[in-house]
């Protein structure tokens, strides 16, 4: 059986929400609910933070979690999960991104059997039918387009596929549009080819990593899950998350 990582990428400097790591939700520091999802996922042998920040790493260790400070000068996080995974022994590292505290275990376990059973695929990552008619244009909500065999065709902040349709012809399905979770599955290998590459002229303009192997012709695979939107990018979507807790129990 492959060897499967999830290593979690957290800086402290955000320029939508400063500090976000440790942002209390349900009674837990973000940061600390990811390391307590991904723990959960019975595929991972280990799960360690990556962070820059000291603030961070307390924090972590303090909840019984392991964390690593990689030094270097990182433009996304998978740069910085890059740099923590070359030090260690690994088949598949997933980068399970440090504003997802709701995300799904089952989500993670999908995202490196997409890679595992699939020798060809390099990269993986997930979505699912976007749920809200007002998140369509959010930009914080990351909308993805796939082809016929569930490979990534573009990733935008903006609505795509575009349609000029109203709220009752996107309840109905005519017309699914997905939105993308924060994380990725890597080969080992490729995670350093990626990181190696520099930054693609649509990843600065959308501020989204994953199109750099897009731009580079690499194939990026998408499982499609059913959880429910958790990023936090701002203090509302921390309300809604706290309101999805409550929901939930």
């Amino acid at each position: 059986m492959p060897k499967v990582i999830g290593i979690i990428p957290a800086r402290y400097a955000s320029r939508r929400f400063p500090g976000k790591p440790l942002a209390v939700l349900g009674g837990l520091p973000i940061i600390v609910r990811v390391y307590n999802q991904a723990k959960k996922a019975t595929i991972l042998d280990d799960v360690i933070v990556a962070t820059d920040d000291q603030r961070i790493a307390d924090i972590v260790t303090q909840h019984k979690g392991k964390v690593v400070m990689p030094t270097g000068n990182f433009t996304c996080g998978s740069e910085r999960v890059a740099a923590v995974a070359k030090n260690l022994k690994a088949d598949i590292v997933l980068n399970i991104q440090g504003d997802e505290p709701l995300i799904s275990p089952q989500v993670i376990e999908k995202v490196a059997n997409c890679l595992i059973d699939n020798p060809k695929a390099l990269m993986s990552t997930a979505c699912s039918p976007l749920k809200n008619y007002e998140d369509i244009d959010n930009p914080n909500v990351v909308k993805v387009v796939l082809d016929k065999n569930s490979r990534a065709l573009y990733f935008s902040r903006s609505r795509i596929p575009w349609f000029d349709g109203k709220a009752a012809d996107f309840k109905q399905g005519s017309m699914p549009i997905y939105h993308h979770f924060g994380i990725y599955g890597f080969t080992a290998d490729f995670l350093q080819v990626f990181a190696s590459l520099k930054q693609s002229r649509l990843e600065k303009m959308e501020n989204l990593e994953q199109l750099r192997a897009l731009e580079n012709g690499y194939d990026i695979y998408c499982i499609s899950g059913t959880q429910i939107y958790s990023g936090i990018d701002s203090q509302e979507d921390l309300f809604k998350a706290e309101r999805m807790l409550e929901s939930m129990g």
